[in-house]
């Protein structure tokens, strides 16, 4: 069994594209897991929907995705609300039909048991809520890493003993950790944004910048070799120009300076 992991597209279509060509370019991938965060943001939020529509893949929602749905046609103060603009019916539809990625049945590995085993597990944040990060901490004006006792205490008892590997995303950081008694939990990062501040109440920090320093597009690919999961990390070079021009054009220059560089701007924030 071969998985190949994306997470937080955000509306970038081509770095989306990017990454497809380079999985069916290294060839073998069983089954595609999408974990939310789909259209958001001042790109291609509609031909990215469609997109997505066209794949059998296995997909969730993550945190922006029921946003998306709440914001008041015609309003753009927001990558939510730019989204929302652009959506046709077709895409709300589909928006609306994604799994929750609350669902007890994803933490336990029943909800796709026919496709993936029974020992996969997914959620978009932790298994408790869409925007917790579960393998980094926000502290200060950055994240670090999350530390032992902080990750067991955001799985709590979600992940039942049969689970080997936990798939997550929402921090847009690539990470593989193995948890005492053999647990996986990988985080692809972010398909389509390398970088992103959020100005929200944490218990030790209310601002801090996510920054991968690249404006590639990532992903992951997990395979099961004798029983056991490992997984690879990739990191895939697009047409990020294009995009950057495109996110301008929508009056968006944080964001354009986000996936050239892979930094936030220190003077401009985003939403």
């Amino acid at each position: 069994m071969k998985i190949a992991i994306l997470s937080d597209i955000h509306g970038n279509l081509s770095a989306l594209k990017a990454v497809v060509e380079d999985i069916a370019r290294r060839g073998g991938v069983d089954e595609v897991i999408n974990l939310g965060n789909m259209v958001s943001g001042p790109l291609m939020p509609l031909q990215t929907a469609h997109f997505l529509m066209q794949q059998d893949w296995l997909q969730v929602a993550g945190n922006h995705d029921p946003q998306v749905l709440q914001v008041t046609t015609g309003v753009r103060s927001s990558s939510d609300a730019f989204a929302a603009a652009e959506l046709d019916d077709p895409a709300r539809w589909w928006l609306t039909s994604l799994h929750d990625s609350l669902d007890p049945r994803l933490h336990n590995g029943e909800l796709w048991a026919e496709r993936l085993g029974g020992a996969v597990a997914g959620c978009h944040g932790t298994p408790r809520s869409t925007i917790e990060y579960l393998l980094e901490t926000a502290e200060g004006e950055g994240v670090r890493m999350a530390l032992s006792h902080e990750i067991a205490e955001r799985l709590g008892d979600h992940m039942p003993p049969h689970v080997q590997l936990l798939v997550c995303g929402h921090t847009h950081v690539q990470r593989a950790l193995r948890l005492p008694g053999g647990l996986l939990v990988v985080n692809p990062g972010a398909v389509g944004m390398p970088a992103y501040d959020v100005s929200r109440a944490h218990p030790l920090s209310n601002y801090h910048r996510v920054e991968n320093g690249s404006p590639d597009a990532r992903y992951a690919v997990a395979e099961q070799v004798s029983g056991v999961w490992q997984a690879e990390l990739i990191s895939v070079p697009y047409d990020f120009e294009s995009a950057a021009r495109l996110a301008i054009k929508n009056g968006r220059p944080d964001w354009a300076h986000a996936l050239r560089t892979g930094y936030m701007p220190r003077l401009l924030t985003m939403t």
